[in-house]
């Protein structure tokens, strides 16, 4: 009996569980809750996924404020992302820094640091523990400048070359000039940080072209590992170890693609990287800037790699093209202006239009334009204006337009020299003989009409009346 009433007992106390509307409205909440996740998750992956990988042109999406790619063999940009606007380069100005040691220095003179180049640098700053008085080659320097950004051997370089710091970033300012950089101004040889030191990606860009023109510039910044041996005060070998992981095999970012390049830091620069990659017959540079955390300046540039190595190719695009008439015209028209005279000679207009540029595989090469843009700016360079290759998104190319057999009318040793050589054409009169002859020629048109014109219009002598008298007679003689 009591064992009946034990399982009655059960029975009602689980049918009460069952039937308690708490325990079913959690069990309802909680299908639910499951199915709206489930929704939402699906939602996620099929509208935020393209959106999270790639931006509205079909570019990689990176955390870095700025950034460009630019082929190394022609110039072309391929990308860009707010990459002509002002940063702080913090140590990348040492791609600068070096190509003035190279073009200036010598890797045989030894290097003698300074108490300035010493203790000038905030000594928490990146240094390879140098001494006031210490020596070490220009070639070891150099290494130490490119791989473990040792600021303290950049202010004893600058010192060694020019005489001091000022002098040698006067150099650097100058030739950055020389290589089209506009938004550029350095104040020191190391980029600790300044408010008037900065400059954009795309003029890092052109230093670095510049600077991979020089195999020594090459071999150090892909170097990983390099000893510095002992000095006159050390009698330790100095280890130096590459910052630049995107070459370090033994780093999760390594790329092996990518063959150099130079890191930099600050906190109000950011990360940032210049670097320089090669892959199918193609070699790109890589500048990302302003980025945290810092190891970003990595994985932005392997994306930004990625895609144009495996979504670019090579086309001689402007292999036929050929100037207009109506540019020639428009190029003519502005040196007559400039030089205030005319052309004796055949104007013709160049440009290397045999480079090959880099190309999307998903590009309409109808939507591809070229535009000539004419300016006075480099005239005693020979050049008359630039070819701009453009979509409505991008600028892939600027080539500079040369002209040639232009000669001033106005310059008698020029023409003389056209006429020896072939190039001269119908030359031009001045303007004085040229209005004496359309008068003279207009004296004579008035001449003529003035002896002529009378003649033509003179009366033709009237016919004489025949004799009344004589008709009469002879129609009576007829009659008789």
């Amino acid at each position: 009996m009591k064992r009946l009433f034990a399982s009655i007992l059960i029975l009602i106390m689980t049918l009460s569980t069952l039937l308690n509307p708490t325990y079913l409205n959690a069990q309802e909440d909680t299908e639910v809750y499951t199915d709206d996740t489930s929704e939402e998750n699906t939602e996620e992956s099929t509208t935020e996924e393209p959106v999270e990988t790639k931006d509205e042109n079909g570019f990689p999406i990176i955390t870095c404020q700025s950034a460009i790619v630019m082929d190394a063999k022609t110039g072309q940009v391929i990308y860009e992302k707010d990459a002509y606007s002002k940063q702080y380069p913090a140590s990348t100005t040492k791609l600068m820094t070096a190509l003035i040691i190279l073009e200036q220095g010598n890797m045989s003179d030894t290097l003698t640091m300074s108490e300035n180049a010493i203790w000038g640098i905030d000594r928490d700053s990146s240094n390879i523990g140098l001494d006031t008085g210490e020596q070490i080659s220009m070639k070891d320097g150099l290494y130490a400048i490119l791989m473990s950004s040792a600021n303290e051997v950049c202010v004893g370089a600058a010192e060694h070359i020019s005489g001091s710091t000022d002098a040698f970033v006067a150099l650097m300012n100058q030739r950055a000039t020389e290589l089209g950089c506009t938004q550029t101004n350095f104040v020191n040889v190391n980029g600790l940080h300044d408010d008037n030191h900065y400059t954009c990606a795309y003029d890092l860009a052109l230093m670095a072209r510049e600077a991979l023109n020089n195999q020594t510039f090459r071999e150090i910044s892909a170097c990983t590992y390099y000893e510095v041996p002992p000095t006159n005060l050390i009698n330790d070998i100095r280890y130096l170890w590459q910052n630049n992981e995107l070459i370090c095999e033994t780093s999760d970012y390594y790329y092996s693609y990518c063959t150099g390049g130079k890191t930099g830091y600050t906190d109000q620069a950011g990360g940032t990287l210049v670097s320089w990659a090669s892959y199918n017959d193609m070699e790109l540079i890589c500048v990302v800037m302003n980025t945290q955390p810092k190891a970003n300046i990595f994985a932005d540039s392997i994306k930004l790699y990625d895609y144009m190595f495996y979504n670019y190719y090579h086309h001689t695009l402007l292999q036929d093209y050929e100037f207009s008439p109506e540019d020639l015209t428009s190029a003519q028209k502005l040196l007559d202006e400039y030089y205030g005279c005319e052309n004796a000679g055949q104007l013709k207009l160049t440009a290397d239009t045999d480079q090959e540029l880099l190309i999307n595989y998903s590009s309409d090469l109808n939507g591809i334009w070229n535009s000539l843009t004419l300016s006075t700016d480099k005239l005693d360079q020979g050049i008359i204006g630039s070819l701009k290759v453009h979509d409505n998104k991008l600028t892939y190319i600027e080539l500079p337009v040369y002209y040639s057999g232009y000669i001033r009318s106005d310059d008698p040793e020029a023409i003389r020299v056209a006429y020896a050589d072939g190039s001269l054409r119908t030359i031009p009169e001045n303007k004085a003989t040229s209005i004496l002859k359309k008068l003279a020629l207009w004296i004579i048109i008035f001449v003529m009409i003035v002896i002529f014109l009378p003649v033509s219009f003179r009366r033709r002598p009237k016919k004489k009346k025949r004799k009344a008298s004589g008709r009469n007679n002879n129609k009576s003689t007829r009659r008789r």
